[in-house]
């Protein structure tokens, strides 16, 4: 494995000034019940928080990606400020950005195996929350605000942390991963819970998942893995090996 080009506990930062975590490889309890053994197969990189809506909204000011202005008008009813996450974001929205980010930067952007987001929101002790088996509340994530129908600012619940250091895994939005059911209907998977959820739905042994790709709602957001361009294909060689 690769553990050795990377710092464990650092925290870096891409060319926006995103902050993304150090998640390590290996097996820990996950699932439904928390008891599952579930494994990375390679370390990694995942951003802090949420993609907020500043980054998706220089991304089509900076494209040509197909995004309607009554879809924008609805993103920014649902998230007002620019450091609340975006929504209405769609899975082939969540990859065409990560494209456009590697091409802006050189370095590696992608969307998190379900695996991979399990293992930064609960560590490795198969714990039922981010910040562990406390029942949520308003200091640990925002939940159940249907009828204010709006997101949460970012950065305001620190005791949302996760064992890796990352905030928030827990509602706001619903969180794209890169997975997919084997089903004629591309269905793919979210993970974390949202504004819109009661408690129970912030479960990180939950998944539901959503068809076809480019249904958007204002409810489904995502968060970036990251590599550096010299760390992408060492990463590679450990997901892929024999």
């Amino acid at each position: 494995m690769s553990q050795k080009f990377f710092n464990i506990g650092e925290i870096i930062r891409d060319n926006f000034g995103q902050e993304f975590c150090f998640i390590s490889e290996g097996v820990f309890l996950g699932g439904e019940d928390g008891k599952q053994e579930m494994e990375v197969k390679a370390p990694f990189y995942l951003a802090r928080n949420p993609l907020p809506v500043a980054l998706f909204q220089a991304f089509l000011r900076d494209s040509d990606h197909d995004f309607s202005k009554e879809e924008l008008d609805e993103m920014n009813a649902v998230s007002s400020m620019p450091d609340c996450p975006a929504v209405n974001v769609s899975w082939l929205d969540a990859k065409e950005l990560c494209r456009w980010l590697r091409k802006k930067t050189g370095h590696y952007y992608s969307l998190p195996q379900n695996a991979e987001w399990e293992k930064a929101a609960r560590g490795e002790d198969g714990r039922r929350y981010p910040w562990g088996d406390e029942a949520p509340a308003d200091n640990l994530a925002y939940f159940d605000h249907l009828e204010a129908g709006t997101t949460s600012q970012m950065h305001n619940r620190p005791d949302s942390i996760s064992p890796s250091g990352c905030y928030e895994m827990s509602g706001n939005v619903w969180e794209w991963c890169l997975d997919s059911f084997d089903d004629e209907r591309d269905p793919h998977i979210l993970k974390g819970g949202s504004w819109q959820n009661a408690p129970e739905y912030l479960d990180c042994g939950l998944k539901t998942f959503s068809y076809p790709p480019e249904k958007r709602r204002p409810y489904m957001g995502l968060r970036l893995l990251y590599f550096p361009q010299e760390d992408m294909l060492r990463y590679y060689q450990d997901i892929y090996a024999e």
